[in-house]
């Protein structure tokens, strides 16, 4: 010990004497910075003496002082600081030192299974009610440590029910976490808030302890503080860190827990939270967040993920719809954070399920969802997903004749959305009423069905509006003659300015039905194809 300090000595006088040589008074010499040891560590004395060390002893504590928090070696670690947190009459600032030592040891795993059988769960769930404020939150702290083990969440339920009716008369024993709902509802302190809506997340992080939240009547606690507290954005970087934390909880516990939304469904949460997004959270949170934190876009998805998870029920559907949650919902397809579009177009997703849905996507989101599909540098999984929207929001119809003159040039996407349907989807774009552009174009895509070899048939396997018989699927000509109304009208008007109609009608009339039908209309006069082209139409129906 003496050669170190010696050693520390000769350092500093080194320093001083280049400063003085550099013109800088010895006075303006740093302190060297403290070193913070672990809590307690100072308390933790060895004696190597035969006297201290023998196993025959029957008293081998006495050096150690009532008011002091000290720390055991090896299996004694987390027993010696357990008792010391039971011990009645302790002050706040050492049962807070001994709840941070269990919070630094518990950063290795196998430490975190000791504590974990030291009944550490006990006294931390005792001190959550301690009037002390800095107790609370590093108790809060433990429990958010020990949660992240499956044993550690398994003591939850028992909470200070171990603890003797002596040290729990005043607050009672019991679970831990109502005890955490409390001090959410309750406690003004933000950082109490702040370690208590950790703890929730850590719980959550499986779907055993998704479940407890939802048993302990957790979800209940949580709902209220939120709506109590939004739509307004978080004032203080704690409070936003406490709202994601929530978020994330109840994102986990719609998604993995049985009756996980049943606490959330009619207490006006969804609503509040579809009001914060609209409140513009990602351009508001970052005056209150470190500048290069990505904890407001966190905030942002967490909560279109919790829209989504709750989407899957048909009383949050009209929620959602209710709030006008797809017009807000739709901002943020154009977010610059790639998870955060995916979590927008899930919850659009889950929501077209409804019929208000569709319509609302068909008011707000049909040109985004376009983009989406046609931007290169996008996420497959984002793709994918807006494909399997369009799909679920063209069971209405105006949606889907709207985006398929929206994408009308895009053949590819008509054939991968929708198959041979699209035929049926691009048909009305044949008609006199359209610009000869549009009809142009729509000649285009029938073209492709009716005479390419290699297309995909099948793209909407639900088949809405249904299609019978189902084998015209796989034969586009049969199709187009049995759901393309007036299309043979149609074509043959098209026949001197398109190309392409030619080839069209070639391939229906391959057919018996529509060659027949083609035949009859002529001799009835109900088709007077072009003068220059009506050789080219008595053709077809010759044998």
């Amino acid at each position: 010990q003496r050669g170190r300090e010696g050693r520390h000595e000769s350092c500093l006088q080194q320093v001083s004497f280049a400063r003085q040589d550099s013109g800088v008074m010895a006075t303006d010499v740093a302190a060297p910075k403290e070193v913070k040891p672990l809590q307690a560590y100072n308390r933790h004395i060895i004696s190597e003496h035969l006297k201290d060390r023998s196993p025959y002893l029957e008293e081998i504590t006495s050096h150690l002082k009532e008011d002091e928090i000290s720390m055991a070696m090896g299996d004694r670690l987390f027993p010696r600081l357990v008792e010391q947190l039971t011990a009645p009459g302790r002050a706040p600032e050492k049962l807070v030192e001994a709840l941070r030592t269990i919070c630094d040891m518990c950063s290795h795993q196998e430490n975190k299974s000791i504590a974990i059988n030291s009944e550490v769960i006990s006294a931390a769930t005792h001190l959550l009610m301690h009037e002390n404020i800095p107790v609370r939150r590093d108790a809060a702290r433990v429990i958010s440590s020990m949660s992240l083990l499956i044993g550690g969440r398994g003591l939850l339920p028992i909470g200070s029910s171990n603890l003797s009716d002596k040290l729990t008369k005043a607050v009672g024993s019991g679970p831990t976490l109502p005890r955490l709902a409390k001090l959410l509802l309750s406690c003004d302190d933000e950082l109490v808030k702040l370690h208590v809506a950790e703890a929730m997340q850590s719980i959550t992080i499986f779907r055993d302890g998704c479940q407890q939240v939802v048993d302990q009547g957790t979800v209940v606690g949580i709902t209220q503080y939120l709506c109590a507290t939004l739509p307004d954005l978080p004032a203080t970087k704690s409070l936003a860190l406490c709202l994601l934390n929530l978020l994330q909880t109840l994102a986990a516990v719609t998604m993995y827990a049985n009756n996980g939304m049943r606490d959330i469904l009619g207490t006006g949460l969804i609503a509040k939270v579809v009001g914060f997004l609209g409140n513009d959270p990602s351009g508001a949170l970052p005056n209150v967040l470190p500048k290069h934190s990505t904890h407001a876009t966190d905030i942002v998805r967490q909560a279109l993920r919790l829209l989504w998870h709750c989407g899957n029920n048909m009383k949050a559907r009209v929620e959602i719809l209710q709030a006008e949650g797809v017009r807000v919902i739709t901002q943020f397809l154009s977010d610059t954070d790639s998870k955060v579009r995916e979590a927008a177009i899930c919850a659009l997703n889950v929501v077209s399920l409804e019929t208000q849905g569709k319509k609302d996507i068909y008011a707000h989101s049909l040109t985004e969802i376009a983009r989406i599909i046609h931007e290169e540098n996008e996420t497959t999984y984002l793709q994918e997903t807006a494909v399997q929207l369009c799909r679920s929001a063209s069971e209405l119809p105006v949606f889907r004749f709207a985006f398929a003159r929206h994408v009308l040039k895009s053949v590819w996407l008509l054939e991968k959305v929708y198959g041979t349907a699209a035929l049926a989807a691009i048909s009305p774009l044949l008609f006199p009423k359209e610009d000869m552009e549009t009809r142009t174009q729509a000649c285009v895509v029938a073209h492709h069905f009716l005479t390419s070899s290699n297309i995909s048939f099948n793209g909407d396997d639900i088949r809405v509006p249904p299609v019978c018989p189902l084998p015209h699927v796989e034969h586009p000509p049969s199709f187009s003659f049995e759901e393309c109304v007036d299309i043979l009208h149609n074509l043959i008007d098209l026949t001197e300015q398109v190309e392409q109609s030619k080839e069209c009608l070639k391939a229906l009339a391959g057919m018996p039905k529509p060659k027949n039908e083609l035949a009859n209309l002529l001799r009835a006069g109900l088709i007077v194809p072009p003068e220059s082209q009506k050789a080219f139409v008595e053709s077809l129906v010759q044998d």
